[in-house]
């Protein structure tokens, strides 16, 4: 088959190198290009973690660490680093129960015996050795290179202005060209609101802009990454180390006000970043005079399960809804989209995506917060 993937991010650029090797023709194209400051895989690092409550997400994650380590091997580069990850709240003894069942190694513990600068605490805590840091950028890179080599023709920038079914299957038009396939992968992120609708696709998206600052310290470039979740007056809030940047914190929320489809980047919002300073101050003592020196921020797209969105209608196979935490999964989530494009099933652990599993209006649990309403992730 002749395919098009729109959207070459954590879910478009491994299906179309999964396409590609299956033997079809494909052709990738995204507006903006590969790791590009105005879409939701940009930066140099994410969390990668086999922590989670959901067995499936479990399998998922196993499989997914084992084709990390293939795409490792493939391109020489080093894309993970094992520095372990931190949990701790209310829901810690549910994930550990999850993790135990499907045979993770994970310690419960005093959050402190191995990231001695969070503050005392009490309330369950826990410890996931084999979990820690994927180098994103990196790891995006040697996906585009292993994607060409299948075969793949990636052009960038190029943007989908319009597409509709045919007769003989799909077209797409561009702002440079006409596309013509038998299917079409469409991976397009926060803008898929816009570009499905014309499809007669309209489902629960909320586009957001999450931010996050970093903090210097010698000894935090090897703690630990964390997940610090949310309680009455207490924001969720993640962080992993980046070396060279230091620790990364992000409060775990998007901005809906601040997402504009035409941006090419992303301006800082300075009360998110003085209170991103304040759970700083509060949460690890003694860090908070050594920043933030610097903060980011990218687009998620947010489904009110938190889930994501990956379905066919027709020749189009829509793969979105990322709810920012997409990325440990992109070299196994590019396979299961591929089957789906294909016409196969989903996969046992993946029959949560499906694009009928709730109305179009489904709500968004809110959660107040000092800079305002927020959706949580």
């Amino acid at each position: 088959m002749r395919a098009i993937v729109v959207g070459l991010g954590v879910m478009g650029l491994p299906t179309a190198r999964a396409l590609a090797e299956r033997g079809h023709d494909v052709v990738a194209i995204d507006r903006h290009g590969i790791s590009a400051p105005a879409g939701s895989s940009a930066g140099m690092t994410r969390i990668f973690r086999l922590a989670h409550d959901r067995p499936g997400d479990i399998v998922l994650a196993r499989k997914a660490l084992d084709r990390w380590r293939a795409l490792e091997a493939g391109s020489g580069e080093t894309l993970l680093d094992h520095v372990g990850l931190v949990l701790r709240g209310e829901p810690v003894p549910r994930w550990v129960a999850a993790m135990r069942d499907a045979g993770v190694d994970v310690e419960e513990c005093d959050p402190r015996t191995v990231f001695p600068e969070l503050e005392a605490r009490d309330e369950p805590g826990a410890f996931v050795p084999g979990d820690g840091v994927l180098f994103a950028q990196k790891g995006l890179a040697a996906m585009a290179d292993a994607a060409r080599a299948a075969g793949v023709e990636i052009a960038t920038p190029e943007r989908m202005r319009a597409a509709e079914a045919t007769p003989a299957g799909v077209r797409i038009e561009t702002d440079r060209r006409v596309l013509e396939a038998d299917i079409a992968v469409l991976a397009v992120g926060p803008w898929a609101q816009e570009l499905l609708a014309p499809l007669g696709l309209t489902l629960p998206l909320a586009p957001a802009i999450g931010q996050v600052s970093y903090w210097r310290g010698g000894a935090w470039e090897r703690r630990p990454s964390l997940i610090d979740f949310p309680a009455p007056g207490r924001m969720g809030v993640y962080g992993l180390p980046t070396p060279g940047k230091g620790y990364k914190i992000g409060l775990d929320y998007g901005d809906e006000a601040a997402w504009d489809p035409e941006a090419d980047a992303w301006a800082v919002r300075p009360g998110e970043e003085a209170e991103n300073a304040a759970w700083v101050a509060r949460h690890t003592p003694g860090l908070a005079g050594d920043g933030p020196h610097l903060t980011e921020c990218c687009p998620w797209t947010l489904t009110p399960d938190n889930e994501y969105f990956i379905d066919r209608r027709g020749p189009f196979t829509v793969a979105t809804g990322c709810s920012g935490h997409a990325f440990k999964f992109m070299p196994v989530i590019g396979e299961l989209i591929a089957d789906i494009a294909e016409g196969k099933p989903a996969w046992p652990e993946a029959d949560v995506y499906g694009l009928d599993r709730m109305p179009a209006d489904a709500p968004f649990a809110r959660t107040a917060t000092p800079m305002g309403e927020r959706i949580g992730i």
